[in-house]
């Protein structure tokens, strides 16, 4: 191949993943055509990117981006993933994959230019998605003001609550003075 060919290769790559900083490494070793066909028609439902690559030029392009660290997962066969809604939710579905497939394997990955094994990409699936973490956080953001609201409140009603109890005092509808 000349190089004019593994420049292209490379811009075509990194083009690709623009920004992306988090990917999977797979192995599809074993699996048949129509199982590959039917995994890369779900991914592609849920916006997830599949690409087989070269891996002396995926090297080469990972250490542009910042995704170093990779080198150890990218022999033999190798598939890069990447995309969907978050790093997370791309780890649970590929591990459900390979879970229904039973063939491919996960070699590893990258989550913000870190690279992860196999064992950490499993401990991924386990995060929350991110509109989970998002609302976790706005509770959290939000706890303090509602404590502040329910401090506020309790004098009040424990104003009103003596206000009435005289009201009915005074009125003489109070169950002592009907004995």
């Amino acid at each position: 191949m000349s190089k004019y060919v593994k420049e292209l290769m490379c811009a075509e790559l990194e083009r690709d993943l623009g920004e992306t900083t988090s990917a999977l490494i797979l192995d599809l070793k074993g699996l048949d055509a129509i199982s590959e066909h039917k995994l890369r028609k779900d991914l592609r439902q849920k916006d997830i990117k599949i690409r087989v690559v070269r891996n002396n030029l995926a090297r080469l392009v990972f250490e542009k981006k910042g995704m170093s660290g990779l080198d150890p997962f990218l022999t033999g066969p190798s598939v890069l993933v990447w995309g969907g809604s978050g790093i997370a939710e791309l780890a649970k579905e590929i591990s459900d994959q390979v879970k229904a497939l039973k063939k491919p394997v996960i070699k590893g990955g990258c989550v913000d230019g870190v690279a992860v094994g196999p064992d950490m990409v499993e401990s991924l699936t386990k995060l929350p998605s991110r509109e989970t973490l998002i609302a976790q956080v706005l509770a959290l953001l939000m706890s303090p003001t509602r404590q502040v609201l329910a401090q506020l409140n309790a004098p009040i009603s424990g104003v009103m609550s003596q206000v009435k109890t005289l009201a009915e005092r005074e009125s003489g509808d109070t169950p002592s003075d009907q004995g």
